[in-house]
């Protein structure tokens, strides 16, 4: 299996030992290939490669709000080199951290052998010292998984509990008071649960606020939602859609999100007519470069059509299973087809775009997969 991703680093950061670099060179690809063997048994990497993305030859649809710092360096940060026979022989990273005097790291390259690798040669990487290699790592390992359950996130926190919120929202307490923690201000006691509570009440509208409850005797924290007419509903009682809502709000409008967020059906528990609202917020919050030169990206699946109408064509993936003959004739295959949204019948082929017409068919008989 062969996998590739392009990516847009942040400007700058800070690795694990507190230490702040830059990024000169904002866009890369890298590529990996696993392969399942017998003798020895297991998966092992066969393939490894990072190198930059020419201006010339960048794709990106996305438009950055800010400009795009790119380099001119010719060599790969990571490269797999080859013996005669053309089997992986080594995994070659190059240093391109800063040194002390300000200047550009070029000491001898590190060479990890590659014959039978059971990791990447990504994964080994922990310092600045690789500097765009270690950004890189740090955006691959960074997504967010969201697959609320409900009965867990209403449950109320221990004081020591994660504050990222987890995949279920078991800890959905704990990460809104470490919100209200790190956002409050004089002006603003709340912090960003006030854009959170906004947010809320955009998307339902009789809500008023989110409350963030910290219980002193018990040493735990909780939330309740107040709505229009002052009425103070706990966890334990608002609706499953409130909950799903509130946590997603949890981590679109943290004022610290990063990375990748992975949501499944954003749909369920929202008014139809919301949605074009809830897109929008989620819209928004990929839009805006934070401190350091990063942008937050969604991903969402959906099987909705209000959701579909919603979106612009060029936000849409299409997939659906198809079923082939290979080419020797033998057993049929089942796969995935990835398909894009092409402007009009004229310019597609069916195995890789779908048009506007075929599109509000597929919605009309709510046939397919999205």
């Amino acid at each position: 299996m062969a996998f590739a991703v392009e990516v847009l680093l942040p400007v700058r950061g800070v690795d694990d030992f507190g230490a702040d670099f830059e990024t000169p060179a904002q866009r890369l690809r890298y590529e990996i290939t696993v392969e399942m063997r017998d003798n020895p048994q297991g998966i092992f990497v066969t393939h490894e490669d990072c190198r930059v993305i020419r201006a010339e030859d960048d794709k990106m649809d996305f438009r950055a709000t800010a400009k795009i710092s790119r380099s001119s360096r010719k060599t790969p940060f990571l490269e797999t080199e080859k013996d005669a026979q053309g089997r992986s022989r080594v995994f070659t990273i190059r240093q391109d951290g800063v040194a002390e005097s300000g200047t550009s790291k070029r000491g001898n390259p590190l060479q990890l052998p590659a014959a039978e690798a059971a990791r990447s040669a990504l994964s080994t990487i922990a310092t600045s010292e690789f500097r765009h290699l270690y950004a890189l790592k740090k955006l691959i390992s960074g997504p967010q998984f969201l697959e609320i359950n409900p009965s867990e996130a209403r449950r109320a926190n221990d004081r020591f509990e994660d504050k990222r919120l987890r995949s279920n929202a078991s800890n959905l307490a704990a990460s809104l008071s470490e919100i209200q923690r790190l956002s409050a201000t004089s002006n603003r006691p709340t912090g960003a649960i006030a854009d959170i509570s906004a947010d809320l009440a955009l998307l339902i509208p009789q809500v008023r606020t989110v409350r963030v409850l910290d219980d002193a005797r018990s040493r735990e924290y909780a939330f309740d939602v107040q709505v229009r007419d002052g009425t103070a509903f706990s966890s334990r009682v608002i609706s499953d859609g409130t909950i799903r809502l509130l946590a997603l709000l949890t981590v679109i409008d943290d004022p610290n999100r990063r990375g990748i967020l992975c949501f499944e059906e954003p749909e369920n528990g929202v008014h139809e007519g919301r949605i074009p609202d809830l897109l929008n917020l989620l819209r928004e919050a990929t839009e805006i470069q934070d401190s350091q030169g990063d942008y937050f990206q969604v991903l969402i699946n959906t099987h909705s059509p209000a959701v579909m109408r919603t979106l612009n064509p060029e936000e849409v993936l299409f997939a659906d299973m198809v079923r082939g003959v290979p080419v020797d004739g033998t057993i049929s295959e089942a796969r995935t087809r990835m398909r894009r949204i092409a402007p009009s019948k004229g310019l597609f082929d069916d195995e890789h775009h779908l048009y506007p017409e075929k599109i509000e068919e597929i919605l009309r008989n709510r046939a397919g997969g999205i």
